[in-house]
């Protein structure tokens, strides 16, 4: 039979000019939910095994794809929306309830009227934008660890980042911290860095590192912080 990709004359299961399954079924809204929620919970590759290998063998997963070898790793920018997106669904269903805002008084200084809405800012909105934190994390990556480019290094920040927005999920419905203000996040991520980078490296000077990279990480998100908050409030 021909391959229905490339037209290559071939009788195997898959196409050897351009792999393509052969047989591949029809589309039907059955089959469209079918490979949907098999690439999310099949074990042996897409969500599930990524979750599972970040947990179990983070530097394997995250070195095998930056090296190439990406049969069954879903690809982290999707692991990462993905992961934002469950974080957002839960937190619409178990949402703390708001406290009452006071209003400001005549006497509140400028710059406490300011500190005051970064935070509502922060609690209120910045989960949305979580995703952009693969920026300062490769940054800071990239500035310890030179081994892969900036490119690799955003690839390797959205593992990390998607892992600990996942973790972070759990942590949220015991301590009920935003994900932005969550130590638990934070911690995950320095853990992650830590297996991910340490390599043969001495195990005290790896885990100084990985709390340089954090540290390096979080000043560069209050920057932005400051900066977004700013700009929406004065705006």
């Amino acid at each position: 039979m021909n391959c229905i990709s490339c037209n290559f004359e071939h009788n195997e299961k898959y196409c050897p000019n351009c792999g393509e399954k052969n047989g591949t079924k029809k589309i039907t809204l059955s089959s469209i939910v079918e490979d949907s929620f098999s690439s999310i919970t099949n074990m042996d590759k897409g969500l599930l095994f990524n979750i599972k290998a970040l947990l179990l063998h983070p530097r394997k997963i995250t070195i095998d794809y930056v090296l190439g070898k990406r049969k069954g790793i879903l690809n982290p920018i999707s692991f990462l929306i993905l992961a934002i997106t469950i974080y957002i669904i839960v937190i619409t269903f178990f949402k703390v309830p708001k406290e009452l805002v006071e209003e400001n008084s005549i006497t509140k200084s400028k710059l406490k009227e300011t500190g005051n809405y970064v935070g509502l800012f922060i609690r209120t909105y910045l989960k949305y934008f979580w995703v952009l934190c693969i920026i300062p994390l490769g940054i800071s990556l990239k500035l310890f660890f030179r081994k892969y480019n900036l490119i690799e290094h955003l690839a390797i920040s959205s593992f990390i980042i998607g892992q600990a927005t996942l973790i972070g999920i759990l942590s949220y419905l015991i301590f009920r911290f935003p994900l932005i203000l969550d130590p638990v996040v934070y911690l995950v991520i320095l853990w992650l860095v830590y297996r991910i980078f340490k390599n043969n490296n001495d195990r005290i000077e790896a885990i100084l590192i990985s709390i340089t990279v954090l540290i390096l990480f979080i000043i560069q998100l209050i920057i932005i912080i400051g900066i977004i908050g700013g700009i929406k409030y004065f705006c």
